[in-house]
């Protein structure tokens, strides 16, 4: 043992993130060794490591403490020992802890015992008497963050099997479905004053939900939705957006308006919270909260928030102006005023008094550079006779 390597390359040595706070419980480092001075150099060696070291004097000793404590992610055995081998006590071993990184210290003339480490006890490395302090610490440091990706990644997959387990029992009634989703999200953003809820729905899944929950739970704003994703697409086709940003931003138009789903009572019974309100100016920034449940919509989320913000400062959450709206935002907000206009004025010379009423709210409520794009998209939506 290199005991003058030792105490220089520790403060060389970048000692990588090996903190148990992927886990819950402590994370451990399990020494076995016949010999008690071997014990007491290793445990001196890694003193200052954020793991904890245990020690046990031989095989069966190792076995008991495998079986009662949590979280050993490194087992370092010796190869010779009495009554039970490194071999021997690692090929046990891997029965009670299947996921411990297990390895194996041996002497330079025990190669064919490293060789029945590795190929009974499944032994991921042998490493030679006398060591040297700084590979031993490297690879040490090294075995345990493998150990926690590995259990990072088993978590991973259970919450995924957990969720799937989850998405199969929605097969039942949709309203209902819906209905209980929706007071669940509605009492986790009142309790977290509107913090991101972290869902772990894969994204098409939940993009799907919402869609259906519009579709499910009112016909009008149902419609309204889709004509302000036509718009958009028309808009943004005029505008030359590059495709990827264009899918982020008709994906917002159709879901602009979920923060309403929050008022589930309301939908259900045919209405929506009335302009002006609280509960209304409110719906921008559900809309977003909901959205942030996945990582993957963050964009999403944020064009969905801005997309009451007026070119001039007037509008709400934030009362941004002109460009700190995001574009499509700006395109958003546009296309469903055109839609709402559409709605209450299609009558006579209705390409034109919808064009009046888009030309008067630029500057002040609208972008004036989406003009020509407005003007398209108005005479698009009067063609193909939206509704």
């Amino acid at each position: 043992m290199n005991s003058q390597l030792n105490g220089t390359m520790n403060e060389e040595l970048p000692t990588p993130d090996s903190s148990p706070t992927a886990v819950e419980e402590p994370l451990y480092l399990l020494c076995v060794d016949d010999e008690v001075d071997i014990l007491k150099s290793l445990t001196r060696l890694f003193r200052k490591e954020s793991f904890k070291v245990l020690t046990a004097s031989s095989g069966q000793d190792a076995l008991n403490i495998l079986g009662s404590t949590k979280n050993i992610g490194l087992i370092l055995s010796d190869q010779r020992m009495p009554e039970m081998n490194g071999a021997d006590f690692l090929a046990a071993a891997k029965e009670v802890a299947p996921d411990a990184i297990r390895m194996i210290l041996t002497g330079y003339s025990d190669i064919a015992a490293a060789i029945s480490a590795i190929n009974r006890g499944g032994a991921k490395q042998f490493l030679n008497k006398p060591w040297n302090d700084a590979e031993l610490l490297r690879v040490v440091r090294d075995g345990l963050q493998q150990y926690l990706l590995v259990r990072e990644n088993q978590q991973l997959h259970e919450t995924v099997r957990e969720q799937n387990q989850i998405l199969e029992e929605w097969n039942g009634n949709l309203k209902r479905r819906v209905i209980q989703q929706t007071a669940l999200i509605r009492s986790r953003l009142e309790e977290s004053n509107l913090q991101r809820i972290r869902l772990q729905y894969t994204s098409d899944t939940l993009l799907h939900m919402f869609i259906d929950t519009l579709e499910q739970s009112s016909h009008q704003l149902s419609i309204h939705s889709k004509n302000v994703a036509a718009l958009t697409e028309t808009m943004m086709a005029a505008l030359s957006l590059a495709p990827a940003y264009c899918e982020e931003i008709r994906t917002a138009a159709l879901l602009h308006d979920i923060g309403l789903f929050s008022a589930a009572d309301h939908l259900f019974e045919g209405s929506v919270p009335l302009p002006g309100t609280d509960e209304f100016r409110d719906h921008c920034v559900k809309g977003e909260a909901l959205l942030a449940m996945s990582a993957q919509h963050k964009g999403i989320g944020i064009l969905i928030r801005h997309h009451h913000e007026a070119y001039d400062g007037s509008g709400f959450p934030d009362k941004l102006s002109g460009e700190q709206i995001p574009l499509g935002s700006r395109i958003i907000n546009l296309a469903s005023f055109i839609d709402n206009v559409y709605s209450v004025d299609s009558g006579k010379e209705t390409e034109y008094q919808i064009n009046c009423k888009v030309a008067a709210g630029m500057g002040t409520l609208f972008d004036p550079s989406l003009a020509h794009a407005a003007s398209r998209a108005v005479k698009e939506m009067l063609e193909n006779q939206y509704y």
